[in-house]
Order: structure tokens, then sequence, then C-alpha cells
């Protein structure tokens, strides 16, 4: 796999040379020439945007990074906006959502067991995040990979047929959807599978108190269905792209559930095939970035005995079309 080099020099404002090493045969490169411990200037914003939306998930590894510098990287993307729950975020820095197993107190730090489905973030709002970003601030020795999908390649691989069929059809996106369509890894046995949903179950339960007294929360479980296209066109490289969510998706604007629901799950699993995803095992200090437009994405189980502490951002967006 060969290496993309961005090289800009701009006179004395460009002082970084960033290349990409991918990650995956399929999506994800590995951006080498960055130091989130300094700011990032018009120029270098302009080529790693450009690397963004070549490779669609880039990973910067090993960043000694405070709060502060992972803010001041995502603002190079574009405006962040506040996670929909309020119930985990930052104690200091109230644009970060934090994402964890860890007690203090006997109180959870961070949301635990969320998005171990396929999916693309905030489907069910109007205007889904177009980034999200994370920063493994404490990463576990075993478990916690992140695995990602490349929705370009997904409906480029679909025969003509069944794009005839979803070309122009709009999915039905629930917030408060309680059983799922397609779940998402599916490297783990069916015993080991058995085992994670019993401790989610577990850990979800602990935290759904503080979770549901949240005024955001509460106002998100008021949020009607929304209705997204199955297919996108993306709003930056013009490709075509699907959009899913197997944690939201309930049905499809004017087909019959009995048919709607088992396309919904085809769709998922071409879309996710076992040889074509990214599979990213993250080092202290990583931070990662995924364009939600083209990608799905899918936590994995954390064993409880491996302390996990992940910071979220994510950027404003556009309505899908």
């Amino acid at each position: 796999m060969r290496n993309d080099h961005a090289e800009h020099r701009h006179g004395a404002r460009s002082s970084m040379t960033l290349s990409a090493a991918p990650l995956s045969p399929h999506i994800g490169a590995e951006i080498i020439g960055v130091d989130l411990s300094k700011p990032i200037t018009g120029a270098d914003s302009a080529a790693l945007l450009e690397l963004f939306w070549r490779h669609q998930v880039i990973a910067i590894r090993g960043q000694e990074a405070g709060p502060a510098d992972f803010i001041r990287f995502a603002e190079a993307f574009g405006t962040i906006e506040p996670f929909f729950i309020s119930a985990f975020n930052h104690p200091e820095f109230s644009q970060i959502y934090v994402l964890s197993n860890v007690r203090r107190d006997g109180k959870p730090i961070g949301r635990d067991g969320a998005g171990t489905h396929w999916h693309s973030d905030s489907t069910f709002v109007e205007k889904p995040s177009s980034l999200t970003l994370l920063h493994g601030v404490t990463v576990p020795a075993r478990g916690g990979d992140t695995l990602f999908a490349n929705m370009y390649d997904a409906y480029d691989r679909l025969d003509d047929a069944t794009k005839a069929a979803i070309d122009g059809r709009r999915a039905i996106h629930r917030y408060q959807r309680k059983e799922f369509v397609f779940s998402g890894d599916r490297a783990v046995s069916a015993i080991e599978q058995t085992e994670i949903d019993v401790l989610k179950r577990a850990r979800l339960a602990e935290d759904a108190a503080r979770v549901a007294a949240s005024p955001t929360e509460a106002r998100s479980n008021k949020e009607p269905d929304r209705l997204q296209p199955l297919v996108r066109t993306h709003p930056v490289t013009g490709r075509k792209a699907l959009y899913l969510n197997a944690e939201m998706m309930v049905g499809i604007e004017g087909m019959a559930e009995e048919i709607a629901v088992p396309l919904l799950q085809r769709l998922c699993e071409a879309a996710t095939p076992q040889d074509r995803i990214l599979r990213f095992a993250w080092r202290p200090g990583d931070v990662i970035a995924w364009d939600n437009a083209s990608v799905l994405h899918t936590a994995t189980f954390t064993p409880p005995d491996q302390p996990r502490v992940m910071h979220r951002l994510t950027i404003e967006g556009d309505v899908p079309f």
C-alpha cells in the first residue's frame, strides 16, 4: 500500500509535512507529521482535510495532548457541537463527552457500553454530525477496538437491482429503538456475545438513571422519527454512499415492515463484510476522526478489568441528501 504525501508550503504559514500510511486496503490512514500540542495553521488544516476526505478515517498515534489541545485540533474540521446527552460531559471542558468503564467513588465517570452496533452518528436528528473524533486517554491492553466500514465501497458493490430498489428511498430512524437490526462485532463467539450482552445490560442499567435525568436526554426522547436517505450524496466529494444505522433504523418509508426490515438487515450485512473492515486497535494517546457521511463504525467489547477512558467530540453537519 502506497503512502500519500500532502506537503503544503505557503511561506512561513505552513509548518508541517504530512504523510498518510494506509491502515487497511479499503479505508483509513495513519497521518504522520501532526503534533496536537501545536496549533494547526490554515495551510496545514487544508492539507489535513484533503487527506481526511480521501481516506475517510484518519488516526494520529501517540499524542501527548490535553483536552484543550484536542478541542483545538477538532476545530480544524469545523464547528464543535454539544453532545445530545449532557450526563457525562467533561467536568472542565463541556464540549467533550466522556466514554469510560471507570468508576470513581462508586459512580461512572463516562458513558459505558454504547455504540456496539454498526451505525453513523446522530442520524435521528435533522443535521447529523459530519465528523466524530475520539482521543484515547486511557486505553485497554485487551479489547476495546473500534471497527470501520467504507460506505462508498458498500454502495459500489451493490448489484444494479438493489441500487434501483433503494435509490431515492428513505429509512425511518428512531432514537428510542429497543431492538437492533444488526449486531456489530462478529469477531466474537456466540458464548462470548452472550456474556457481553449480559454485562452490557448491567452496565447500561447502572447509568440509565443519570442519563435519563439529563435535560438534553429528555429532549432527545421526544425526537420524532427521522427520515434519512438510504443512499446519501456526500456533501464534499459528491460520491454516493450507503447511509445506515443498525441502532436506529426501524423501517423504510412507504414499504411494508416485513419487506423493509429484512432489506435493511441485508444492506447492513453487505456493507460490513469482515474482509473489508478496518479494525483499529488503540494505543495510548491515539486520536482518530471519521467521516459520518461515508463511514459506519462500531465499538467492541472492553473487558471489565481493562480501564478505558475516551474523549469524544463531534462536528456540526448538514441535512443529508
